[in-house]
């Protein structure tokens, strides 16, 4: 008896000892294929910051593959493809001896192969490395079924196997499938939908109810017994998903929304170096919120879709939208085109990220540049006919075509003045301004560094709206630039330098007053209407190319948009369509969102040290500190020690205009001048070049020729041919046209020409 006790004890040990080191063969041995599978690709999911998927994008191998982990996916889903495929999943080891037996039994009583002993762990190996048919292939399979769950939890296997089961129609994964069939994850299915879909991996040409649903609803119903979950369900479930055919880019039950924000958020997501952290072979696995606002977003491209269709006669056949959050740099809204999918308009550019040219947009960086150089905003600018420059003259007009004399800085940028603008560049220096642009953001106009010259402050450099309406959302951040965020999820650099001090926070503050500021837009904009929102905003136009591009920047406290409307074919605008259109865009945007968001204030408060700002009462008229002769005072805000001399423009005998602004004066209240004889053409100078500027309409433009010493109404001559008369103050303003031109100017007692180019 001892024998036999000792005997069946040494057998014990030797096939315990077999079996452990089975086992540890099976656990330890070099499983490469496991190695890879665990690292393969899978489809990227981006939802909204609210958890709303935008879209999905497939894997590197183009199959549609979305990971799901078991732990979300819903405990009925799960017994129902379980009871499906292996029922006695968790009893086993890998291989189900019992269903071995049973399945051979089937077998042999059919004289056929009827059905296999297959359990969820040999599906899996099979996937993760095909066998050969027969039984030295099922032997294989089986052993590798042993080595992956001597490697794994029974929940992780099951979790392989949920994202990886093949379902046809280029979709693996119950993730991908469910969204495909129902438009929903695999976390929000219920138990009818999970057997209308368990069934479809047995034979995905048969049983896949977009391609054959009465196949599909008999065998999901025989499932639907086993699992013990109702029928009725389960046919309205099998209905639901043979709906709408799995077509990309048409199927409703496939978001695609945002398209140019996911894709360059998935560009970025891809570049960051972080990627692989939670992901396999360097791809992030589970959805990635971002921040966009679906509904803000769909918000937008109706109301710019709405303004388009009324432009389209015009050749104004695209528009793009961006918002952002000022506090965090987050992008809320991005419109890339009209249409993603309307190749007739190029819908598929970017035309956030598209260089055109933005007229007046780029004044408010040249005034804060200027405040930041000892500028007050109470600074005395000239609109008044000019030429810029020497040989090489330049010579702006205002959109409303007229001349207002002196205007303070708070005026010529409120009402966005040309002549002042180009007045400032040429002071603070073309350089300067080109250097400012860059640390705001602007790197478009790095590669063209020096070939902008004064026509930089008006725009003549091609920006992005991404570029100007992330530096325009600086006045509300005191001055510092941020970064644009796409994740929701903070990260350090996410697109570039964040919080960097760019302006002053006096500077920042000052320009969001101005273009705050409803009555000192009067001059250039009258009551403007598009501008008038009932909470406190800021915002600026511009138009550029004739009205092929017209843009608008708005901003409260805690959002700014950008807006930019034009056609990417660079065919020339029918009629005129003014900045007016996108800037209400820009101010719907804004008041929705106003709405939306009722807490938190959206004002221009002071900035942080205001102790520094002092409020000092200035004339209207000439900026300098007012004095009982000025009819018209009004307070600004000025640097302190930065106060003005009193204002020595008002007299007890009157107003004395400095000498600069008498001829402008005298053309503006008529006066003639006096037969003198001796004419002369003071404006323009001989051998003057003169440019066409192209983000003005030519009849817009004009040169202005300058005299002294003619009587009233001489004659004046371009190329010997008679073009009209002096006016009052010897000015005549000749029409632009290219070419080499002879100016000849006579009255009864003499006469004088000039000789000048323009290009």
């Amino acid at each position: 008896m001892k024998k036999i006790v000792k005997s069946l004890g040494t057998f014990l040990s030797i096939f315990a000892l077999f079996f452990f080191a089975a086992y540890l063969a099976l656990r330890f041995l070099p499983y490469p294929e496991l190695t890879a599978f665990l690292k393969r690709d899978y489809s990227l999911v981006l939802t909204d910051k609210n958890g709303v998927t935008l879209r999905v994008f497939p894997a590197r191998d183009g199959v549609r593959r979305e990971w799901t982990d078991v732990c979300d996916v819903p405990q009925g889903v799960r017994n129902v493809f379980i009871k499906a495929e292996d029922k006695r999943f968790y009893y086993h080891i890998g291989v189900d001896p019992v269903a071995v037996i049973a399945r051979a039994i089937r077998n042999a009583s059919a004289k056929r192969v009827v059905s296999g002993a297959s359990t969820i762990s040999m599906q899996l190996a099979r996937l993760i490395k095909p066998h050969a048919r027969g039984i030295r292939g099922k032997i294989a399979e089986a052993v590798d079924a042993l080595r992956i769950e001597a490697r794994l939890s029974k929940d992780a296997v099951l979790e392989l196997w949920l994202n990886a089961i093949p379902f046809g129609s280029n979709l693996e994964g119950l993730g991908a499938f469910s969204r495909a069939r129902f438009g929903v994850a695999a976390m929000e299915l219920d138990d009818a939908q999970a057997v209308a879909l368990a069934v479809v991996p047995r034979r995905p040409g048969l049983y896949d109810p977009a391609y054959n649903a009465e196949a599909s609803l008999v065998a999901a119903q025989q499932l639907a017994v086993r699992c013990n979950v109702d029928v009725a369900a389960v046919a309205a479930a099998v209905a639901k998903a043979a709906a709408q055919p799995d077509v990309p880019a048409a199927n409703p039950k496939t978001p695609f929304y945002a398209p140019h924000f996911t894709e360059r958020t998935r560009s970025l997501l891809l570049n960051y170096a972080e990627a692989s952290e939670g992901a396999s072979g360097g791809r992030i696995r589970r959805p990635v919120k971002t921040t966009l606002d679906l509904d803000l977003q769909l918000y937008a491209e109706e109301r710019l879709g709405a303004e388009l269709e009324k432009l389209a006669l015009n050749r104004v056949s695209n528009g793009s939208v961006l918002v952002i959050e000022n506090s965090t740099g987050a992008v809320l809204c991005y419109v890339g085109s009209s249409s993603w999918f309307d190749d007739a308009v190029s819908g598929k550019i970017d035309g956030v990220q598209a260089r055109n040219q933005p007229g007046s947009c780029l004044k408010p960086f040249l005034y804060a540049l200027a405040l930041d150089s000892g500028f007050g905003p109470n600074a005395v600018l000239p609109d008044i006919p000019s030429v810029f420059g020497a040989r090489e003259a330049y010579i702006p007009a205002n959109f409303n075509r007229r001349f207002n004399g002196p205007v303070r800085m708070r005026v010529a940028l409120a009402s966005s003045l040309n002549i002042p603008a180009v007045w400032m560049l040429e002071r603070i220096g073309v350089s300067r301004f080109e250097d400012s642009l860059e640390s705001l953001g602007f790197t478009s106009i790095a590669g063209k560094r020096g070939s902008y010259g004064t026509g930089l402050a008006l725009g003549n450099a091609e920006v992005s709206l991404e570029e100007l309406a992330r530096a325009f959302s600086v006045f509300h951040r005191e001055g510092k630039l941020a970064g644009l965020r796409f994740i929701e999820k903070d990260r350090d650099n996410e697109d570039g330098a964040r919080n960097v001090q760019v302006l002053s926070p006096y500077a920042a503050f000052v320009i969001r007053d101005i273009l705050s500021d409803k009555a000192s837009r009067w001059t250039g904009f009258g009551d403007a209407p598009m501008f008038s929102t009932p909470f406190q905003s800021m915002f600026k136009t511009g138009t550029a190319n004739q009205y092929q591009n017209i843009w608008a920047l708005g901003a409260t406290g805690r959002w700014t948009v950008g807006v930019w409307m034009g056609n990417f074919s660079g065919a020339t605008v029918v009629g005129k369509t003014g900045s007016s259109i996108p800037a209400r865009i820009a101010a719907d945007i804004l008041s929705a969102l106003e709405t939306a968001n009722p807490d938190g204030a959206s004002s221009v408060a002071a900035p942080d040290g205001a102790g520094e700002m002092v409020e000092v009462e200035i004339c209207a008229l000439s900026g300098m500190r007012a004095t009982r002769f000025c009819t018209g005072t009004l307070r600004e805000w000025l640097l302190r020690g930065r106060t003005p001399d009193a204002c020595d423009w008002h007299r007890a005998d009157g107003v004395v205009y400095p000498g600069e602004y008498r001829s402008w004066l005298a053309e503006r209240l008529h006066m003639g001048q006096a037969r003198r004889g001796g004419g002369t053409i003071r404006l323009p100078h001989r051998g003057s070049v003169f440019y066409v500027d192209p983000s003005l309409p030519a009849d817009a433009q004009a040169i202005r020729i300058e005299t002294s010493g003619f009587g009233d109404d001489a004659l004046v001559f371009v190329d010997g041919v008679p073009a009209g008369i002096l006016d009052s103050a010897g000015v005549f303003m000749l029409p632009v046209s290219r070419g080499k031109r002879m100016v000849f100017v006579e009255d009864d007692v003499s006469g004088a020409h000039v000789e000048f180019e323009v290009r």
